[in-house]
């Protein structure tokens, strides 16, 4: 089983002295052709300031970002899930769980990165800055990614939830047979369920620390929809098409 989940724009700096990135070390290794001509082009990118600015979205305050990027490839590194800041790992407060939760986290949780593609929760990485609409000189980074293929998923072990955003569901879509989407949405008639907005982040964080304190293990969908039924989370079985199910969040 893999809890797969977005990556954050904020990223703790630093990272363990004289270390750097290996993706000899990182997981799915089926994505290391990708991921190092994705590192290519970011530092060529980084090169240029002013376009780097401008194909990364951000504004004159971020020239720190694009100075990561410079460095990506000799800045030390950390494991994934110290690495990205934000709600979603703020509401999972890893250094919080119980070591049992903590040990199922490390084993069960990934993050697909825009640059990096399926990284583990223990997998080291460096600061970088890459969203899944950020443009680069080899084009759209969902077309790149594509390059990889259902050869991904074929490498990754067992069921898949899916809690990432939707952008970056679209760089690799689970195929419907190996997992599903969940799409956090509020209360509604079924089919036109508003998304569920602002709290998406925060729901996602504390989700995957009830999984992870219970120690779920799921090997289809209706295993996903029966844990939620004893957790308190209502997966709707009747909205589930071509691999996505609504998670229906009451008082929205």
């Amino acid at each position: 089983m893999l809890v797969l989940l977005p990556p954050s724009e904020t990223k703790t700096a630093g990272g363990e002295p004289g270390t750097s990135l290996d993706i000899g070390q990182l997981s799915f290794p089926v994505q290391n052709a990708v991921r190092s001509t994705l590192l290519e082009q970011v530092v060529e990118l980084s090169g240029d300031e002013a376009a780097a600015l401008t194909a990364l979205k951000l504004g004159p305050k971020g020239a720190p970002e694009v100075q990561r990027n410079r460095d990506v490839l000799s800045s030390p590194v950390m494991p994934a899930l110290e690495r990205y800041t934000g709600v979603l790992f703020d509401a999972l407060d890893l250094s919080s769980l119980p070591p049992s939760a903590h040990s199922w986290v490390m084993d069960t949780v990934a993050v697909f990165s825009a640059l990096l593609g399926v990284i583990r929760a223990s997998d080291p990485i460096p600061a970088y800055r890459l969203s899944f609409d950020s443009k680069l000189s080899g084009g759209p980074l969902a077309s790149q990614w594509a390059v990889v293929g259902n050869t991904l998923w074929e490498e990754v072990p067992g069921f898949v939830l899916d809690l990432r955003s939707e952008g970056y569901r679209k760089l690799a879509p689970v195929p419907a047979d190996r997992g599903v989407f969940g799409a956090l949405v509020k209360e509604g008639p079924l089919g036109s369920r508003p998304a569920l907005g602002h709290a998406n982040k925060s729901v996602k964080g504390t989700l995957v620390r009830a999984l992870a304190e219970s120690g779920a293990g799921f090997e289809s969908v209706q295993d996903v929809v029966s844990w939620g039924v004893a957790h308190g989370y209502r997966f709707d079985p009747e909205s589930l098409r071509d691999g996505v199910m609504d998670l229906v969040i009451s008082g929205s």
